[in-house]
């Protein structure tokens, strides 16, 4: 239990680090990992649902695939031109999955690496919301002022591989982020 109390301590490490892409276009106090983590698991619950495959597995994949950042970082597209991110993730995940139970171990790591090959539908859906739920804080600080923010989105809609994200991502791009619209009560 001692090691399942550590590793729930080092996951509070992803509630205190910024997404490292952000500060590259200006955003002075950007999202943190574990809110990327969450609304792209949620994103990707819907994608999976949208387009037919295992909406648990892609729920599982996202809420893991960036759990090594507690221990490597979060490196914005530019790092990777000098940094192999992949194989630092995947060593980290094996270390920090002897701090689970057992019969999670393995899962932890498979479905990180799955992530990480997408070459199964599952994969591919997973990584569609993991660039939708970059896509959707793109637009949200674009709309906000950062300007540069429009890079990201730009680039998003080059990589997406389902015809739900690129549906979504239509819509997002469409929007003002105002979600709210509607909802007030008249007084």
């Amino acid at each position: 239990m001692k090691d399942v109390a550590k590793f729930f301590f080092e996951l509070g490490t992803l509630k205190r680090t910024a997404r490292a892409g952000w500060s590259v276009v200006g955003v002075p106090n950007p999202e943190v990992i574990a809110s990327h983590i969450f609304r792209a698991s949620v994103v990707g619950y819907t994608l999976a649902e949208m387009e037919k495959c295992d909406k648990d597995k892609v729920m599982r994949m996202l809420l893991f695939h960036d759990i090594p950042e507690a221990r490597i970082g979060d490196f914005h597209k530019i790092a990777s031109n000098y940094i192999e991110k992949d194989e630092g993730e995947i060593k980290a995940a094996r270390e920090q999955s002897k701090l689970m139970p057992l019969g999670m171990q393995k899962e932890y790591t498979d479905l990180i690496e799955e992530f990480n090959d997408c070459k199964t539908k599952e994969a591919v859906v997973a990584r569609d919301a993991d660039y939708l739920e970059a896509a959707i804080t793109a637009k949200e600080y674009l709309v906000n002022g950062y300007v540069h923010a429009q890079e990201f989105l730009d680039r998003i809609r080059t990589v997406l591989k389902t015809e739900s994200a690129k549906k979504v991502l239509a819509e997002i791009e469409k929007s003002d982020g105002f979600w709210w619209d509607g909802l007030k009560k008249n007084i």
